[in-house]
């Protein structure tokens, strides 16, 4: 086989074609790239919080479920946590630093995406990106729509600067191969999601997360600072996530 050298000068010229005809090896978009962002240790949790973990009714989260720093478990039973139960143990504690670390790295995140038209998602369908909102709080009303159909593997991303709360019977759906485990609602304090809600995603609250009765999620709930406070919920953490 021969082998050539190229002299610095054809260097030059080889690296300026690479760059002019192969903007595939330039850094990808955020959509092209996937998975900025991941829950690392607490994609098997359905519900880690700061202080307290607490149920009423007959809460089942399928995966695991913890607190740390706080050791306050309670309602397990009736509720079933059908994985690990870490009451300040050290899993607890490394899911919670996964939550943190999670989103940390989507606060630093620049917006992608075409601004949304209201603080409200209802009504809405989506491909993946870096959302934000035109004002502080957020809200879904009815139905949001996330569509996997440009990349299967693309992550939905929600920064909302202060609460998100979602009404009563209100949906997130996925369609063309979009996944739970790759949508992210960023929270700058706290999450209350109304009763028979459907999510699907992570939901990271710097502060807390409420489910009203019969809510239902597809993902982890982590409540860096505060409390999960759950009622007749059913979690399922999102333990495979193609990326």
């Amino acid at each position: 086989m021969k082998c050539t050298i190229l002299s610095n000068g054809r260097l030059a010229l080889f690296a300026l074609a690479i760059t002019q005809f192969c903007p595939i090896l330039a850094h990808p978009s955020l959509e092209k790239r996937g998975v900025p962002i991941a829950m690392g240790a607490a994609k098997t949790y359905g519900a880690i919080a700061a202080t307290t973990l607490t149920s009423t009714g007959n809460t089942l989260i399928t995966g695991d479920c913890g607190t740390c720093p706080g050791t306050s478990i309670s309602g397990f039973p009736p509720g079933v946590c059908t994985g690990t139960t870490s009451a300040g143990g050290t899993a607890a504690c490394a899911a919670e630093a996964a939550c943190l670390s999670a989103y940390n790295n989507a606060r630093a995140l620049a917006p992608t995406a075409t601004a949304l038209p209201s603080s409200d998602l209802a009504g809405l369908t989506l491909a993946p990106g870096v959302y934000k909102f035109p004002a502080s709080a957020a809200t879904n009303s009815a139905t949001l729509t996330l569509n996997g159909a440009t990349n299967t593997k693309g992550q939905f991303i929600f920064l909302i600067d202060t609460t998100f709360t979602t009404a009563a019977s209100s949906k997130v759906v996925l369609i063309n191969g979009a996944q739970a485990c790759n949508v992210y609602f960023i929270v700058g304090s706290s999450a209350t999601i109304g009763g028979a809600t459907a999510m699907n995603g992570n939901i990271l609250a710097y502060t807390s997360v409420g489910l009203s009765n019969a809510a239902s999620n597809k993902g982890t709930l982590c409540a860096l600072n505060g409390a999960v406070t759950l009622i007749n919920n059913a979690l399922t953490a999102q333990t495979v996530c193609t990326s």
